[in-house]
């Protein structure tokens, strides 16, 4: 927990953070489309940091495959709706990006004699239909094993990359090909850019047959620049995961992921799976499965997590390192997940069997692997997986049970304490496909094709973070003002907004503001010491509340009392009970008796006038507060 505080200098804010959040909502089975055997494929799920997203789907309408896209937005599903218009062929490859405001980015590729073509259409904030399609790549080949990758910002900017085939012939090596890792950037406004060059470390190297776990695979940061993650034998033509940092529409150097040796002795194996994931300003996170080869130290296939700095650190142009992430040696595992916050924390998830696993760490530290699953599964769970800032996570896996298909849910609060549910489509089945789109900020959207034949169906879940953690601002030291000001920073909420009560020693004071700030009058903070505390609460109830803040309120003057007995007269100057009122400030108290001798400073003083008279006794006293007294009284002695 952070405590940060600015000088404290009258006047100064101190500012406190929250503690832990309190649960997600998991949401029931939302079905998008179907049951019908004309639903072909599921192909990606995406949700911006403020809630919105979509899922996207390949069906048969007319005979034909064609593209269908669902947006999630104001908390509220609406109606699928054909994205691939004016197109009479057959579409394939539907991938999709969600921006801020409900917008959505949704490309796929579209049949065409001599060379299919790649294809985007988008909607817009505010808008109820996708703009016309436009091109993005004249050809792309016979698209038989693109395996597309799309990452959008929240501000609209998205890059994506894909496969395109340039040569099938004899003289490749078996099992491998010809092929370009092919890039474009998406602007905004519905424009396109190729760029310049391909992703491939050598171009003219054949490649392993393109599979759905060595496809390439891209990610953007918050200020719309990417890493592009793919897969290429290395000069000793051993399969190597590279990658390489996108800067708008320049290419940066590529970058080596999966090393070439490992504690000395060289690494002959393929790394043959992979998984990326960015974050925060250029944060990035490599999964993949390593297989051992011959000679080297790996008894067996394992795990491995490499990071890559920010953009702004020192040596931001390389990976840390791989690290085995799976704990001790274990059956053949599946291919990894992986996410990464802007604190460079990871959550890895991969299936070992019918056991799903979670791996986290740090740029510096691997933790323990730990089985999320409750077991029971007759099927790998080939988790997928999302990370926020503040370390709260979402995981999901397939689960098979008896014949009965669903997905398990898992919401990980940032104080550890995790929550899960296992859902299923109305017509249950085993799920086929699942997709995961993450806001950020602990929210996920999951797309979910499940049964198949005439009761396949695309189906969704949402996972409602409750709001983010946030800050009070309270003013430092003693106040004397009659209303108190007490101010605090957005909490973001995803799926819902947030409104915000204070609570004044916890009892609520104020309800359902939407503004972040108030001023608290006397009703609300009478004189002495109070705690004070911000609570966001979201549409579905949830409430996350910011660290207790200390308000110190002492709006009355200091008292004076006088009396006389006989030639003594005794001042008193008081502030009130210690702990209570700010009390005196010693420099600032004056006592003056009237008869030409020296006064006093202190909150108690006594004279004894030698002879009768009149006398003006004068007193000035200010507290630490600031509430200043002036009392003028004539005695007679």
């Amino acid at each position: 927990m952070r405590i940060c505080a600015v000088a404290s200098a009258a006047g100064a804010l101190l500012l406190l953070a929250l503690p832990a959040r309190a649960a997600a909502v998991i949401s029931e089975v939302q079905a998008i489309d179907g049951p019908s055997a004309d639903i072909i494929d599921l192909g990606g799920s995406a949700m911006s940091e403020d809630g919105s997203g979509g899922v996207v789907y390949l069906k048969r309408e007319g005979g034909r495959a064609h593209v269908f896209a669902a947006q999630f937005v104001d908390g509220a599903w609406q109606r699928p709706q054909r994205v691939d218009l004016g197109q009479n062929f057959d579409s394939s490859w539907p991938r999709i990006g969600a921006g801020d405001g409900g917008r959505l980015v949704v490309t796929w590729v579209q049949e065409f004699s001599g060379g299919d073509r790649m294809f985007s259409a988008a909607l817009d904030p505010g808008a109820r239909r996708f703009q016309r399609p436009i091109p993005i790549d004249f050809n792309v080949g016979q698209a038989t094993a693109t395996f597309p990758s799309l990452a959008m910002a929240r501000g609209g900017q998205a890059y994506l990359t894909y496969r395109v085939i340039t040569d099938t012939s004899s003289a490749n090596p078996p099992g491998y090909l010809g092929a370009d890792v092919r890039i474009a950037r998406y602007g905004g406004a519905g424009l396109w850019s190729l760029n310049g060059a391909v992703a491939d470390r050598n171009p003219s190297i054949p490649v392993r047959i393109p599979t759905e776990e060595n496809s390439p695979k891209v990610g953007i940061d918050i200020q719309g620049q990417g890493v592009v993650a793919f897969h290429e034998p290395g000069d000793d033509f051993v399969d190597r995961v590279y990658a390489r940092r996108l800067f708008g529409s320049n290419t940066g150097f590529p970058l080596q992921v999966s090393p070439s040796t490992y504690e000395g002795a060289p690494l002959r194996g393929p790394a043959d799976a992979f998984s990326l994931d960015v974050s925060g300003f250029g944060q990035g996170a490599v999964a993949f499965r390593q297989q051992p080869g011959e000679g080297g130290k790996l008894g067996a296939t394992r795990t491995f997590v490499n990071e890559l700095p920010d953009v702004f650190a020192e040596k931001s142009g390389e990976f840390i390192g791989a690290r085995i992430v799976d704990g001790t040696a274990r059956s053949q595992p599946g291919p990894p997940n992986v996410a990464v916050s802007p604190r460079t924390d990871f959550l890895a998830g991969f299936a070992s069997g019918t056991a799903t696993l979670g791996a986290t760490g740090t740029d510096e530290t691997v933790d323990p692997v730990e089985r999320v699953d409750n077991g029971g599964s007759s099927v790998p769970g080939d988790p997928v997986v999302d990370l926020a800032e503040s370390g709260a996570g979402v995981a999901a896996w397939k689960d098979l049970r008896a014949g009965r298909g669903g997905v398990t849910v898992q919401e990980r609060r940032a104080d550890g304490v995790s929550e899960l549910n296992t859902v299923s489509a109305p017509r249950g089945g085993a799920v086929q496909t699942l997709r995961l789109g993450g806001s950020g900020l602990g929210d996920a959207m999951l797309g979910v094709k499940q049964g198949s034949g005439n009761f396949s169906q695309i189906a969704a879940v949402v996972v409602d973070a409750p709001p983010s953690e946030f800050f009070i601002l309270v003013p430092d030291g003693w106040q004397r003002r009659r209303s108190v000001p007490v101010s605090w920073d957005p909490s973001e909420s995803g799926v819902t907004g947030v409104t915000y009560s204070v609570s004044v020693d916890d009892e609520p004071v104020r309800e359902r503001l939407r503004s972040r700030k108030v001023r608290l009058g006397p009703q609300a903070l009478e004189d002495g010491r109070h705690d004070v505390q911000i609570f966001a609460v979201d549409g579905a109830g949830q409430e996350t509340g910011s660290q207790v803040g200390e308000v110190l309120v002492d709006r009355r003057r200091p008292r004076v009392s006088i009396r006389r007995r006989g030639r003594l007269v005794t001042v008193r100057v008081s502030d009130g009970p210690r702990g209570q009122a700010s009390l005196l400030r010693r420099s600032a108290t004056q006592i003056s008796f009237g008869d030409g001798r020296r006064g006093s400073r202190k909150a108690r003083a006594r004279r004894r006038y030698a002879r009768a008279g009149t006398y003006r006794v004068v007193v000035r006293a200010r507290d630490r507060a600031g509430n200043k007294v002036t009392v003028k009284r004539r005695v007679r002695i």
